[in-house]
């Protein structure tokens, strides 16, 4: 991606890959926990999460590392401006429907609780923090693509003969 070296999307993307593997390695961290957590329990404790509220957030992780190993690939290669917005643009429409289905989608059925126990003050702080970042990060780096992709279409428009 000879054509991005010096400009914002480049940069910006680069970012979201440390975002993203931050995010996914917290996970990592906190998976083990809860599976410690649940295979040792302390006395006269019993945890308020079972398994299934684990892979919940395993799966969380495994997102996190496929949005950016997608960017990785990406990054590394040389690509065309429209194939780098495309990719961006699914990357983004991916995570927001992970994001909405994984914190926000809730039925009578299925409610995935917190499951961070009261040691772990980050985990919050770190949710609030990484998971918007990671959103609008990836909106800066589709619209910064978009205005590239344009400006070489009307570039290319006027060089018409």
């Amino acid at each position: 991606m000879e054509n991005l070296q010096p400009y914002l999307p480049k940069k910006t993307i680069r970012i979201l890959i440390v975002l993203y593997i931050l995010y996914g390695l917290i996970f990592l961290v906190e998976t083990f926990d809860f599976l410690e957590m649940l295979h040792t329990k302390p006395k006269d404790e019993h945890p308020t999460y079972d398994l299934v509220n684990v892979i919940f957030y395993q799966m969380e992780m495994i997102i996190c590392f496929i949005c950016a190993f997608s960017f990785i690939i990406l990054i590394s290669t040389k690509q065309s401006v429209i194939t780098w917005l495309f990719t961006t643009i699914l990357l983004l429409l991916f995570r927001s429907a992970t994001v909405y289905y994984l914190y926000f989608y809730e039925t009578e059925e299925r409610w995935v609780p917190f499951i961070y126990k009261e040691a772990n003050d980050f985990s919050t702080l770190f949710r609030r923090t990484f998971v918007p970042a990671q959103l609008i990060l990836n909106g800066i780096a589709v619209i910064t693509l978009s205005k590239k992709y344009f400006q070489i279409r009307k570039t290319a428009k006027n060089n018409l003969p």
